[in-house]
């Protein structure tokens, strides 16, 4: 039997081709991302004074704990990319405990090119306690809080759900 008359061999060199083609053109380096998430965009450093600025937070439950999505405006004014993970970027309690960044295995972290201010999305992870303090953002000394000491008790958020808050006092 000869292998290249089977259509199902054809049909599983298109679909490896494709799932290739995917992968390779569709990378953070080929869209115009630097940071790897979607719909960020990138400015020169003139247009926006403020280093940091917090647009929301996206929580989602996860029954004992919560996923935070910070979606902020960070400006760097440095010759170096800036890339956003710790030490370099670290949120607070109001405690003084560092809560731990979340990622995703196959996220790129995400980045601020040399002298542009870019919107970023930074992934970390709450224990129930943390809602109770406030939450301050930190990027190379610089301060934004992303959540007042108002206490927010975890029931008030529905498992599995996403709330999105975009004042730093957090009513659900």
């Amino acid at each position: 039997m000869n292998l290249l008359k089977r259509l199902e061999l054809w049909v599983l060199l298109a679909i490896i081709v494709a799932g290739l083609s995917y992968v390779f053109l569709s990378g953070p380096g080929d869209s115009g991302d630097e940071d790897g998430s979607g719909g960020n965009s990138g400015t020169p450093a003139a247009a926006s004074d403020a280093p940091l600025k917090f647009h929301r937070a996206v929580a989602e439950r996860d029954y004992g704990n919560v996923r935070l999505d910070l979606e902020v405006r960070v400006k760097n004014d440095s010759a170096d990319k800036l890339a956003l993970h710790a030490p370099e970027v670290r949120l607070l309690t109001s405690g003084g405990r560092e809560i731990p960044s979340f990622f995703l295995a196959f996220d790129a972290i995400p980045q601020v090119p040399a002298k542009t201010t870019q919107d970023v999305q930074l992934r970390y992870w709450l224990e129930a306690a943390d809602l109770k303090q406030g939450l301050t953002l930190e990027v190379q000394g610089r301060t934004l809080e992303v959540k007042s000491s108002t206490p927010l008790d975890i029931e008030a958020l529905k498992n599995g759900e996403k709330t999105t808050f975009t004042r730093v006092d957090w009513k659900p």
